[in-house]
């Protein structure tokens, strides 16, 4: 690989590049975007960030790790065992806040070199007898070829250096590269979390709240934020980047790994936002429910087809590589396949069913916003 630590590729065959990139010698701390991350840089001297999920395949069992989710659990706790569910909400929000023209960063799966480069094909996933049961009323289930659906999902590929492959391998609970998942996200530059901008400006806070008050993206960011319900959206999940003049120019909205997870639950109340999400208490000063902003992205919401949103939800092809590689390697039961699916199934689920009708999001706006002055009466 000479030079570059990872190449991405747009197909399988390793024709077309993507991006190059290399590991810097710099990390990320946990106060910074997405947390603790590697950072690598690639060959126009753009930052990424990598994020590696380790505690996907419990090894004693041969199986996922746990993916229920109680809503009663802290945000804490549920990171601890819903790694695969964290990667794939992560990737399928960036895929979601491209589509709807907002602010979301680029974000992108990765994997081991040697996960990357199984083949996956027919006689590789479908065994002798090896039927997943999705539905027990149905007499027969879905063939694991059936289930994948190879055709329909995203093709890519990449390579990696071995040292790549050795940072992997430091975060796996075995030191090896193979037994994890890894998010490569675009790092936003000349940006700080809502709560540090506002801190450094505690001297003139009015000014400060009035600067992202006047950016258009926290409006846009709203609904989408609304529609995903994430129990856990804070401070620190959205990032002002600055202009070289140090005036605040873009909002961002980052780490969508827990969303859909519970019901309307925003966080705790305090100060600030005295029970509202931190975009809410930020904005509303200057916003109601219908506000053109605001309805710019209820209106793309709206427009997105069932067959956008279900080929937004499928896992990348490389996922279902992995866990093919380990049902092979004897780390995985062949079942496990239906919990994979089991991910799929609910993020699909969640956004066609939840996709929100403009009374339901705004009745949703209302309860964090209050209705506007006019319409109190």
């Amino acid at each position: 690989m000479s030079e570059w630590d990872l190449v991405l590729y747009t197909d399988d065959k390793r024709k077309n590049v993507k991006n190059k990139l290399k590991l810097s010698d710099k990390t990320l701390s946990a106060a910074g975007q997405h947390g603790k991350a590697t950072i690598l840089v690639d060959h126009q001297g753009k930052e990424w960030l990598l994020k590696v999920f380790s505690h996907i395949i419990d090894f004693d069992v041969k199986k996922v790790s746990d993916l229920e989710v109680d809503i009663q659990d802290t945000p804490e706790r549920s990171r601890d065992r819903l790694h695969l569910w964290r990667a794939l909400n992560e990737m399928t929000a960036s895929r979601l806040g491209r589509r709807l023209y907002l602010n979301v960063p680029e974000t992108q799966l990765i994997c081991s070199r040697k996960v990357a480069k199984f083949v996956l094909k027919p006689s590789t996933i479908l065994k002798e007898e090896d039927v997943i049961i999705l539905d027990e009323e149905e007499e027969e289930g879905e063939s694991a070829e059936e289930f994948y659906h190879l055709s329909e999902r995203e093709i890519g590929s990449l390579t990696t250096s071995d040292r790549f492959e050795n940072v992997l391998a430091r975060k796996s609970n075995r030191k090896k590269a193979v037994d994890v998942l890894a998010l490569l996200q675009e790092k936003i530059p000349d940006s700080k979390n809502i709560d540090e901008y506002l801190d450094d400006r505690k001297d003139d806070l009015d000014a400060g709240f009035d600067a992202i008050q006047n950016i258009d993206d926290a409006y846009l960011l709203l609904p989408f934020d609304i529609w995903l319900n994430d129990p856990d959206r804070n401070a620190g999940n959205y990032l002002v980047q600055m202009e070289k003049s140090n005036k605040a120019s873009r909002i961002w909205g980052i780490d969508y790994e827990m969303w859909s997870f519970g019901s309307d639950i925003w966080m705790e109340e305090d100060n600030v936002t005295q029970g509202r999400s931190y975009l809410t208490a930020i904005i509303h000063p200057k916003s109601h429910i219908f506000d053109s902003r605001v309805n710019q992205t209820f209106y793309r919401i709206r427009m997105l087809t069932d067959e956008e949103i279900i080929q937004m939800t499928k896992a990348p092809q490389l996922v279902c590589k992995f866990f093919e590689y380990h049902i092979t390697k004897g780390n995985l039961l062949s079942d496990e396949r239906e919990k994979l699916k089991q991910v799929e199934v609910n993020l699909e689920d969640f956004l066609l069913e939840s996709r929100p009708r403009f009374d339901k999001l705004s009745n949703l706006l209302v309860r964090q916003i209050g209705l506007p002055p006019d319409f109190r009466s």
